[in-house]
């Protein structure tokens, strides 16, 4: 089985993930209501404003939470729990193929649920912004962070999230999808973090350099490409030598 049939396999598996798709269905639910409630606050006393803000930051928690952490642990866990992975393995699907797969496949359903989820909320975010303060000059303002300055910014966003996602793939395979994956998770993340700012330590004795360095996106993109490589390498290996 080639890479290309993987991979639609594993879109095929989180359409029919009937209870993710339910929570993804009331979480969208619960932001159009929350950007409605928002955009009639003036309509709401100073008690049911308050309440309305408090949910609505709650909401927006809620959504990170989903979106960075439950959703992909559960899309990239979810041959673990269901004890399908050996069988997969045992029918001639390649481990290697298998990884890559579902990475990519993980990577596009929390695009799509993103868009999901996001496109009320953003969309009258920014209808609002445009009525209030004149479309000219929204449009003006969005030209403006299409500036050059912004492109390795993106590429230092994108990075970090697939980092993350391989950070999340490697604690799944090393525990074999257990719920320690997450705390496993989040150990690798602190540890990322240390070892990053040991080296930032390094170059305190030059401070010119210092300043470039920790100011610079692109060395923030150097960092997050080794951390893709080292537990990708993790990650896969883990995968090839492990007994289903």
């Amino acid at each position: 089985m080639n890479a290309r049939l993987i991979f639609k396999m594993e879109l095929f598996k989180y359409l029919r993930d009937k209870y993710y798709l339910m929570a993804t269905l009331i979480l969208f639910g619960l932001n159009v209501i929350a950007t409605i409630a928002l955009l009639n606050f003036d309509h709401l006393n100073s008690s049911l404003l308050v309440t309305s803000i408090v949910l609505a930051i709650l909401l927006f928690v809620s959504n990170l939470i989903f979106l960075g952490i439950i959703y992909p642990f559960h899309l990239l866990a979810i041959d673990y729990k269901n004890r399908v992975l050996a069988l997969m393995v045992a029918s001639g699907v390649n481990r290697n193929k298998l990884f890559f797969a579902k990475i990519g496949a993980v990577i596009l359903a929390n695009i799509v649920v993103s868009f999901v989820l996001l496109v009320v909320p953003v969309a009258t975010l920014i209808y609002q912004v445009g009525n209030l303060g004149g479309w000219d000059e929204l449009f003006g303002e969005m030209g403006m962070l299409m500036v050059p300055q912004m492109i390795p910014l993106s590429i230092n966003a994108i990075l970090s999230y697939i980092a993350g996602l391989f950070i999340l793939m490697t604690s799944v395979i090393i525990v074999k999808g257990k719920t320690l994956s997450i705390l496993l998770y989040f150990g690798f993340n602190m540890l990322v973090g240390v070892i990053t700012s040991f080296i930032n330590t390094l170059f305190t004795s030059n401070s010119s350099f210092t300043q470039q360095f920790s100011g610079d996106t692109v060395a923030s993109s150097v960092i997050e490409v080794i951390v893709i490589l080292v537990f990708g390498f993790i990650a896969l290996q883990g995968l090839r030598h492990q007994n289903l």
